[in-house]
C-alpha cells in the first residue's frame, strides 16, 4: 500500500468516525425534553391541582415568643393559596420547642394549618405530643401562640411508663409543661389506669 493510499484510507476512516459520532451523539441532543402531545389529559386526571395554589417541599417556620423561646414547625409539603394569604396548609408536620426545664416538646401530625398573622397552628390526623417519658395522642390539637397553650380534643389519651389517662379535652402549657385533662360533661370522669 502506498503512502497516498494509506493517507486516503486514514482520512476516510476519520471522516466516517466523525460522521457516526455526529449522527449518534450530537444530533440526538440528550439534554432536550420530550413534550407530550396532550397535557390536558394528565391535568384532568390529577384533581389535586388547584388554581392559585403554590406548593413547597421541606419547609420550616420559626417564631419566637416574648421571652425569646423559639417555636419551630417543619413540614414535608406546604401549600399557599392566593385566596387565603394568611393560611399555610402543611403535610407531615413536626413542631418543637424547649420548655423551662430544658426538655424538648415535640408535636407531630399528618396535617396542620399554620396561620401566619396569629402564629396559631391547628394540627389534625394522628396528632402526637411527646415530652420526656409522656406521650399524648388526640385527633386534633390547637396551638394558641398568644397563650402558650396546646388544646387537644377528641379521643385524648396520655401515656407514660406507669399511667394511661383518657379524656375528651386536654390543655398543655408549653412553658410550664402543666397538663390538665377534662371531660365535656361534668358528670363524666376522666378515665385513668396505672400499670
Amino acid at each position: 500500500m502506498t503512502k497516498k493510499a494509506k493517507s486516503n484510507f486514514f482520512l476516510l476512516f476519520v471522516v466516517l468516525v466523525s460522521a457516526i459520532f455526529y449522527f449518534y451523539h450530537i444530533s440526538q441532543n440528550k439534554g432536550s425534553i420530550k413534550i407530550q402531545k396532550d397535557l390536558s389529559d394528565d391535568i384532568n386526571i390529577n384533581n389535586n391541582i388547584e388554581k392559585n395554589v403554590t406548593k413547597f417541599t421541606n419547609v420550616e417556620y420559626k417564631t419566637s415568643d416574648d421571652s425569646g423561646r423559639d417555636y419551630i414547625t417543619k413540614g414535608k409539603e406546604a401549600y399557599l393559596n392566593k385566596d387565603q394569604p394568611d393560611l399555610i396548609e402543611l403535610n407531615n408536620v413536626l413542631s418543637y420547642t424547649r420548655l423551662n426545664d430544658g426538655s424538648k416538646l415535640n408535636v407531630t401530625a399528618d396535617k396542620a394549618n399554620y396561620y401566619k398573622k396569629s402564629k396559631n397552628i391547628k394540627y389534625y390526623q394522628n396528632v402526637k405530643i411527646s415530652n420526656k417519658d409522656g406521650i399524648i395522642t388526640a385527633n386534633e390539637a390547637n396551638f394558641l401562640a398568644d397563650k402558650n397553650l396546646i388544646k387537644l380534643e377528641k379521643n385524648v389519651i396520655y401515656k407514660d411508663g406507669k399511667n394511661i389517662i383518657k379524656g375528651d379535652i386536654a390543655k398543655l402549657n408549653t412553658i410550664t409543661n402543666n397538663l390538665e385533662i377534662f371531660m365535656l360533661k361534668k358528670k363524666d370522669r376522666v378515665y385513668g389506669k396505672r400499670n
